[in-house]
């Protein structure tokens, strides 16, 4: 019996030891068998009194970032020379989240991909803290692709955009050779928000990051229709409705411009406290840098727009402005002469007419856009039709066709022989030309900018039925012109304000280009 005592003690000793090294080995190491470092200890943040919400901001390497500035959305504040920011929360804030400075790379949130991550939920937390990963080298020139209105209602949409879309602006992204980032200009679904999660995943799967906008789509109505829509379902997925980023020299702002009076009745406009808030945002922007303030409804030709002239006032004195939107479902470039030439790009959509064929209701193809970015200026951009070459900026059709089908025809009501060019990304900066048998002949003026897109109209009510009160706007880049020779090999020329030339001799009368790619 003693043996076997002894035996038994020497087991359990051995056993012991067994335990307490393996202990020790396993607190020194990692899984992998190399050793961790252990996590440093919080930084302690005593906020003065009265504030309520604070936090650290580091670099990669756990150094303190100063000069970054951080809202609630309310009111913004610096970071100080500890990387410390606190701030009086104010009481209707969902969200505390940072202005990525040009010295930094966005960060993006693994779950969705590259969308943007630069954000909070607040809810009874105090404390936030964020992490900023620093550029190996300042990014003078970027490129930035502008999507309007996915706008999708179910999965066949939500895999058109999948496939023809965003498999296009994959490739454009690995085409270009500078660092490209995202802005999707709202609508990102058409009144089903059960679609955001999915969408955010998608949008969020090519190489850049993407920032987006809400729409008047992606509100939701409660179950008291004489009350306003909310955000609440899109800022569940997607964030605040108004921010700020920066990227080499320019300033980027986010606004939500959609003011809801019920559930079905909404205009374009900016509260009095958001213009506040730019205010403070932009306070804080040197003068030389370039401002993109991008929003959902365009504010162009109508002074009616709640507090459009103090947005323009606040991005008045910057090096360059230009205002990015979409919401209408067809392309117009608009020059606020009124307003120190500030720059208005109303996208057309990348579901065209709701998805029903490859265009909008102007006949400008579905696609995005495309600027390239230097410095604190745009130096050449362009309208990228999806699944179609970049030089494919003009449509030809006979003046005097009628296009359609069983439910009506439409024509140009131009006369015998005569041609009309549309040019989808044309302005007034542009030249459009026409060549009789490779010799110019003529300056094209733009025609009417109330006319309408006979092919498109021909094809979306004429041929499919749709609603003419949704499918008739009106095309603001047509040109007319009336051959000298008609039996000359006829090319029209269009030349934007970068000096970019496209070309186009093919007349289009049928609809296959309408109905597929």
């Amino acid at each position: 019996m003693n043996n076997d005592r002894k035996v038994g003690d020497l087991v359990r000793m051995f056993l012991g030891l067994w335990v307490l090294a393996f202990v020790f080995w396993s607190c020194g190491e990692s899984a992998t068998g190399i050793p961790e470092d252990p996590e440093p200890p919080e930084t302690e943040i005593t906020p003065a009194a009265g504030m309520d919400l604070y936090g650290l901001i580091t670099d990669d390497a756990g150094n303190p970032v100063s000069n970054v500035v951080v809202s609630d959305g309310y009111s913004c504040t610096l970071t100080d020379s500890d990387g410390i920011y606190q701030m009086k929360k104010n009481a209707a804030a969902q969200f505390v989240y940072y202005s990525t400075p040009e010295e930094f790379a966005v960060n993006t949130s693994g779950e969705s991909g590259n969308m943007a991550s630069f954000y909070s939920e607040i809810g009874t937390g105090k404390r936030f803290d964020f992490e900023l990963k620093r550029l190996v080298s300042a990014e003078s020139g970027f490129a930035l692709i502008c999507v309007g209105d996915p706008q999708v209602t179910n999965m066949d949409e939500f895999n058109r955009f999948k496939t023809e879309t965003m498999e296009d602006i994959k490739m454009q992204v690995g085409a270009e050779s500078s660092p490209c980032y995202g802005l999707l200009m709202g609508d990102v679904v058409g009144d089903k928000p059960a679609f955001f999660n999915q969408m955010k995943i998608l949008a969020g799967s090519s190489p850049m990051p993407v920032f987006t906008t809400i729409g008047n789509h992606d509100k939701v109505a409660g179950v008291d229709k004489n009350l306003p829509r909310t955000a609440e379902a899109f800022s569940k997925v997607f964030g605040p409705l108004n921010y700020s980023f920066n990227r080499g020299e320019v300033h980027f702002v986010c606004l939500d411009n959609i003011i809801f009076e019920n559930a079905s009745d909404y205009s374009g406009g900016f509260t009095d406290q958001q213009m506040e808030w730019l205010k403070k945002d932009l306070s804080y922007v040197p003068k030389s840098k370039m401002v993109i303030v991008y929003y959902h409804i365009p504010i162009r030709g109508a002074s009616s727009i709640k507090n459009r002239a103090k947005l323009f006032e606040a991005v008045k004195g910057f090096a360059e402005v230009h205002l990015m939107c979409g919401h209408t479902h067809y392309s117009e470039n608009y020059i606020h002469t009124s307003s120190d030439n500030i720059y208005e790009h109303v996208h057309a959509a990348a579901c065209g007419s709701w998805w029903r064929s490859t265009i909008n209701g102007d006949g400008t193809p579905n696609g995005y856009a495309v600027y390239r970015v230097n410095g604190n200026t745009i130096s050449d951009w362009f309208y990228k039709p999806t699944r179609m070459t970049a030089d494919f900026q003009i449509r030809l059709h006979k003046g005097d066709v009628a296009f359609g089908g069983q439910y009506g025809y439409y024509s140009f009501n131009q006369s015998e022989n005569a041609i009309v060019a549309n040019v989808w990304n044309a302005d007034s900066n542009w030249k459009v030309e026409a060549y009789e048998d490779g010799v110019k002949v003529a300056d094209l003026e733009p025609l009417s900018k109330s006319l309408k897109d006979a092919w498109s109209l021909g094809y979306h009510i004429g041929v499919l039925n749709r609603n003419p009160d949704n499918y008739s706007p009106a095309c603001k880049h047509l040109y007319l012109y009336q051959p000298q020779n008609s039996n000359a090999s006829i090319e029209i020329r269009a030349t934007d304000g970068f000096g970019n030339v496209y070309k186009q001799d093919q007349i289009v009368s049928g609809f296959e280009t309408a109905q597929t790619y």
